[in-house]
């Protein structure tokens, strides 16, 4: 996966965090889908494929446009698909080794990025705060498909970024932010990168955790209308 940010790709070398599942996430607005258009487009500069699953309400077209300098061929190597609530997005991820396996019979660029924006969205919006077995019945969905995405990545080698919300999780009298999902996001997540805003408005702060290592390392980056560079 190359990331926009060249001292994150730098780092994520160094360290040899370039297994398992990626997330990114951050507070509305700091970058995110930024990001992760930027991370499918250095995809099919290699003549790659990428799918990405968009579950938010308005597709980012004129960003993805903008970003791709409206390259008609490299956005023709981007499958979007829309799910239109949590159980379409739950059928989707279950259904992609399908299109993998058929990409695989073609002669044709493979799919080597799945881009989830966002896997938890349509997630909190199903949750039911009067109703615990549906609750729990979506908290164990929600593991399946992180499973199912673990073994896509395993198997077909295929790379796994998924977009991120925070919440705000209680510690002993105080708020910390934590990426929407709770344990089952960190159970199943290698590597996650955190997006937040600086006092200045261009600039942004990078926190990249290792799960299994349990590090941290926190750098700045620059936001433009080009995205991260």
């Amino acid at each position: 996966m190359k990331f926009p940010i060249s001292k994150l790709n730098a780092i994520i070398r160094k360290i040899n965090a370039d297994k398992g599942i990626f997330s990114i996430w951050g507070d509305f607005g700091v970058g995110k889908t930024t990001f992760a258009i930027q991370t499918a487009l250095n995809t099919v500069k290699f003549n790659e494929k990428v799918i990405y699953i968009y579950s938010k309400p308005n597709l980012p077209y004129e960003k993805l446009l903008s970003l791709s300098k409206g390259s008609e061929e490299v956005l023709d190597r981007i499958v979007i698909i829309k799910p239109l609530n949590f159980k379409d997005l739950n059928n989707i991820i279950f259904n992609l080794e399908f299109l993998i396996l058929k990409k695989e019979k073609e002669i044709d660029s493979p799919y080597k990025l799945i881009i989830i924006d966002s896997l938890t969205d349509l997630y909190r919006i199903a949750l039911n705060r009067d109703k615990k077995e549906t609750n729990y019945n979506l908290n164990y969905q929600l593991h399946q498909m992180l499973a199912n995405l673990s073994y896509l990545n395993e198997l077909y080698n295929v790379e796994i970024l998924i977009v991120n919300e925070t919440t705000k999780v209680r510690i002993n009298d105080h708020f910390i932010d934590k990426q929407s999902g709770g344990q089952v996001m960190d159970y199943w997540i290698s590597t996650d990168i955190k997006i937040e805003r600086t006092e200045n408005v261009s600039n942004r702060h990078i926190f990249l955790t290792t799960h299994q290592e349990n590090s941290l390392v926190k750098f700045e980056s620059i936001i433009t209308k080009k995205g991260f560079n």
